[in-house]
């Protein structure tokens, strides 16, 4: 890792950005600098790198690597955030990226489940789960949060009434503060797994097996285990795209979507009134001959 991009990922730190944010931009640059060191000889630093070089590299991604065309426009990303810095930071007098487009691609959904999948990975949790794995996937289900910020809720993030209840997400994307309501399908799961949660020091909402908070990776092993007995892929991820998906599709609303979700711009959430892969597969067979 060159001096510059040391300097880049501290500044990245500085501004707040999330820890995997900044260990995504590491990553690429990396990649980057891993190609430009073989390829033109010479160590990666900000003043080394030309407009030639990014669409060598755009190119490389594509014909030779193999890239999907988001990961290749999540690396230009990477370095055009960077070339940027480094021209804010009065490291080189032109953006190299300026000029380099990202590659056009088709624009899908993200990945979501059918409400019949999710009904059938609901089911198995029920079937076979303990109370915390049902209220952990009810609440991803209802209310769209990132697995981080599931993980991260505290005791008192929590206002469960008669009628209603929320989620106080404190650590959201960016730092941002939002208040999520809770249907009654979560009220009851977050009250049921209350009853029985166990007596520990902390305060985490949710208590992992070890009886520390429970962490991302532990929320991913539960819900695969749980796919793998509904025949579902499911993942945090999934839950919150068809937390929104199937939010739009009933009728409501991209601002009221977009803050639920906790998103900055309505563009992010616009792209789940695309269609998905699995939209255009259903299209392809209704076209069979029979």
């Amino acid at each position: 890792m060159s001096d510059d991009v040391t300097r880049f990922l501290a500044e990245l730190g500085r501004e707040d950005r999330a820890a995997r944010t900044i260990e995504a931009y590491g990553s690429d640059l990396r990649a980057f600098a891993e190609w430009f060191a073989s390829s033109v000889s010479e160590t990666f630093a900000a003043a080394t790198i030309t407009p030639t070089d990014v669409r060598d590299y755009r190119s490389h991604l594509q014909t030779v690597a193999g890239a999907s065309p988001s990961t290749i426009n999540r690396r230009l990303a990477a370095l055009r955030r960077f070339c940027q810095w480094a021209k804010a930071s009065g490291l080189v007098s032109e953006v190299s990226t300026d000029r380099v487009k990202n590659v056009a691609a088709q624009e899908l959904a993200p990945r979501s489940l059918s409400k019949r999948d999710v009904e059938k990975f609901v089911r198995a949790v029920e079937r076979h789960g303990e109370r915390r794995d049902l209220a952990v996937v009810l609440v991803l289900r209802h209310t769209g949060i990132r697995v981080g910020e599931l993980c991260a809720l505290r005791l008192g993030d929590v206002s469960i009434g008669e009628r209603k209840g929320s989620l106080t997400v404190r650590s959201g994307k960016g730092s941002k503060f939002r208040v999520v309501p809770l249907n009654v399908d979560a009220r009851r799961a977050i009250r049921d797994y209350l009853a029985v949660r166990p007596v520990v020091a902390h305060d985490s909402l949710f208590v992992g097996q070890r009886g520390d908070g429970i962490q991302p990776r532990g929320v991913e092993l539960l819900m695969a285990r749980y796919g793998r007995l509904a025949g579902v892929e499911a993942t945090p991820h999934v839950l919150r795209h068809s937390f929104a998906r199937h939010s739009l599709d009933a009728g409501a609303s991209l601002v009221d979507v977009a803050a639920a979700l906790g998103h900055r711009s309505l563009t992010t959430t616009a792209k789940y009134t695309k269609p998905s892969m699995a939209d255009l597969e259903r299209l392809v067979e209704r076209l069979e001959t029979t």
